[in-house]
């Protein structure tokens, strides 16, 4: 422990700075503008916010072609792999509601964990680290966190193909999320329950998956050996390493 940490009544290591908790684009702009019980949730050493940021702030700085088709094979096993040329990788993006659903009640936007996308295809994940879904929102009740994504990224992605996944630490810690993914992997069963304010009837929804972050260590340690440039490779294999010292991901790069 550094000067720079303390440990809260909980036990649970937090930063003074949230930066000493980020490695990887620690002064980015996004942050001036973050509200500011999120860059508090950032200090904690258990904060899935920082897991998803430098993971996956790691892999924007590698080319897709990289680390895109093997995670989406880790996804969505036996699902061929959109193009991977032109992806990029966003995270917390803000995203509406479909306008149809505001008829039955106020919603406000979602923001969006992980949003990567392309021109022909979307895929967004939500990402969970020590916690569950939540199983509702404040004015309907039945509507998961899973559900909800589903709805706003297939609205959000338009004529575009659109895929969900569920980023966890373990089946075990998510179990309420896991099964969520299982009930809403049979698309006509998803389609139907949001065919009142989705007249698309949601066509463009491919596929659902649960992810693991310690299939992310996989993917971070094939990039630290197989990107092209050695500023990429060495971006991963921080990524990497940093996964394993956190207990989510096992073994070095070859």
């Amino acid at each position: 422990m550094t000067e720079h940490t303390f440990v809260a009544r909980t036990g649970v290591l937090v930063m003074d700075d949230f930066r000493d908790n980020l490695i990887i684009d620690r002064y980015d702009p996004v942050f001036s503008g973050m509200r500011a019980s999120k860059v508090k949730h950032l200090r904690s050493e258990n904060s899935e916010d920082a897991v998803t940021w430098n993971v996956f702030r790691s892999l924007r700085q590698v080319a897709p072609t990289v680390w895109l088709p093997p995670l989406f094979a880790a996804a969505f096993n036996g699902t061929a792999t959109p193009d991977p040329r032109h992806a990029t990788v966003e995270l917390w993006a803000s995203v509406p509601p479909p306008p149809g659903l505001l008829l039955g009640g106020d919603e406000g936007d979602s923001e969006v964990d992980v949003l990567i996308q392309a021109p022909g295809w979307v895929w967004l994940i939500e990402a969970k680290f020590r916690s569950d879904i939540s199983t509702g929102t404040t004015t309907r009740p039945l509507r998961d966190q899973v559900l909800r994504n589903i709805d706003v990224g297939s609205y959000f992605a338009g004529v575009r193909q659109f895929y969900f996944s569920l980023l966890i630490a373990d089946r075990k810690r998510s179990t309420l999320g896991v099964e969520a993914v299982a009930k809403y992997s049979d698309l006509t069963h998803t389609r139907k329950l949001l065919e009142d304010h989705r007249p698309d009837g949601l066509q463009n929804l491919r596929g659902l998956g649960v992810l693991e972050w310690r299939q992310l260590g996989d993917v971070l340690a094939l990039a630290a050996t197989g990107a092209a440039h050695e500023d990429e490779r060495a971006i991963a294999r921080r990524a990497h390493d940093w996964l394993v010292a956190k207990g989510l991901a096992g073994g070095a790069p070859d």
